[in-house]
């Protein structure tokens, strides 16, 4: 029986590099250079006959020559010799090779692929890749990837593609988050996406999986581990590639595989409670704000703004999502009379764009609010009487007062810088019709959970 995902990352003290290299810009100069830059506690090797030392390191001829046997071993060489590189880490007792080494299924060359997975089938190996762009596993500080260097947290990302899962790591960083794991599965002779959900679901420092999807093996296994997720309450959110008839033959192109027609994918998806994402962007906000808020479904939502326009979208997304959106009472409108503030009884809580931040922050503090609301929308538009600088450090200072949990919503001049450094304090979305369906999908996935 294959050693589980689990089972392989759990003890990796050692990583050997074949095909590492001196030279600027060859991958595997790339790829040893991200493992040494991240911190890896544990021992790397390099292997390459060209050369005597790389980057500091002693180099060698092969991996039979090495002192220990590499716990994983990362390939980049030439196609034609990787099969061989991966007999030698099999015999050698090396748990996962991961293969960054392209021109397998992706180029139609089908027995370079199908001797891979002869070796998984005769080995205790697991094999990541071919075509991959590396792994990422912060628990180990080791980044054994030609992404970039990504911040260190919570959510699991595994993509089919490279280079989405850069972007992924990216875009986490702009809401101050981070990984707890990265694999690009690339062309999947062996690891495929139903075994990152297994894996996600038992990962104690996983609390949510971005994944992007071009096809899937065993459709049954998607769903059985996608329900384990579902149970241990982490949200998923699914990136589709390859959704009509021509973006399908792209994924042929690219992966080698065979994608599923959308509505089975979509109804696979929804099985286990997962959110199917319209792209990049809306996936990584919609997993934040399910991740921060896990368990978390609010029915009562206040929007308070200083733009009656910017709150009206919002209550107007919120409404057609099956959102409540009550008046404020009769005591709450009591209070802001106290205050100094013009009466109102609307939600959203238009306080007028000639209103500063601290009185905002100053209304979700108050205890009113968490007798007939659960979820509290900061809906704001920053005026030229503000900077960044304070409207950030007013929410740093207050947020431990809001009597709600509060979601922020910023735009217009200045909001992308906002928004990147209020995230730290709070969930934050860019959009009312993100804002919708992530809290629909909080709802789903609270109902979602099987026993």
């Amino acid at each position: 029986m294959s050693l589980t995902l689990s089972e392989v990352f759990k003890s990796l003290g050692s990583v050997a590099v074949v095909g590492g290299s001196p030279v600027k810009g060859k991958v595997g100069n790339v790829i040893l250079e991200n493992i040494l830059g991240y911190g890896f506690s544990g021992r790397v090797y390099v292997v390459n006959p060209k050369y005597d030392s790389v980057l500091g390191l002693k180099s060698y001829k092969n991996l039979k020559e090495l002192p220990e046997k590499p716990d994983m071993v990362v390939i980049a060489v030439p196609a034609n010799t990787v099969v061989q590189v991966v007999k030698e880490a099999a015999s050698l007792g090396s748990r996962l090779a991961v293969i960054i080494s392209s021109g397998f299924s992706e180029d139609e060359r089908l027995s370079l692929q199908k001797g891979l997975e002869d070796i998984v089938k005769s080995h205790e190996i697991r094999i990541i890749g071919p075509n991959s762009a590396g792994i990422t596993l912060s628990n180990f500080s080791l980044h054994a990837s030609i992404e970039v260097l990504p911040t260190k947290g919570s959510v699991g990302v595994a993509a089919q593609s490279g280079a989405v899962g850069g972007v992924i790591i990216s875009e986490l960083r702009k809401y101050s988050s981070g990984i707890s794991f990265f694999v690009s599965l690339g062309n999947c002779a062996d690891v495929s996406p139903e075994e990152v959900l297994e894996y996600s679901a038992e990962d104690k420092g996983t609390e949510a999986l971005i994944l992007y999807i071009e096809w899937l093996r065993d459709g049954r296994k998607f769903i059985e581990n996608g329900l384990k997720l579902l149970n241990a309450m982490k949200p998923l959110c699914v990136i589709k590639g390859g959704v009509g008839k021509q973006s399908s033959e792209a994924v042929k192109s690219h992966t080698g595989g065979l994608t599923p027609s959308y509505e089975v994918f979509k109804a696979a998806v929804s099985k286990i409670r997962g959110y199917l994402a319209t792209e990049i962007h809306d996936a990584v906000e919609v997993c934040e704000l399910a991740r921060r808020l896990r368990g978390f479904s609010p029915s009562r939502i206040i929007i308070v703004t200083n733009s009656g326009g910017l709150g009206v979208l919002a209550a107007s997304h919120l409404d057609l999502g099956g959102f409540e959106i009550p008046r404020p009472s009769s005591k709450l409108s009591d209070t802001l009379s106290k205050l100094g503030l013009r009466s109102t009884v609307s939600n959203p809580l238009d306080l007028g764009g000639d209103t500063y931040i601290e009185t905002l922050a100053d209304i979700l503090t108050l205890r009113e609010l968490k007798e007939h609301y659960d979820l509290a929308v900061l809906a704001y538009v920053p005026t030229a009487a503000e900077t960044p600088e304070k409207i950030v450090k007013v929410i740093e200072e207050k947020q431990s007062s809001f009597s709600l949990p509060v979601v922020g919503y910023f735009a217009g001049e200045g909001s992308y810088e906002i928004t990147a450094r209020v995230s730290k304090y709070l969930p934050v979305i860019s959009s009312s019709w993100i804002l919708s369906k992530a809290l629909i999908f909080m709802r789903e996935l609270n109902m979602g959970r099987v026993n």
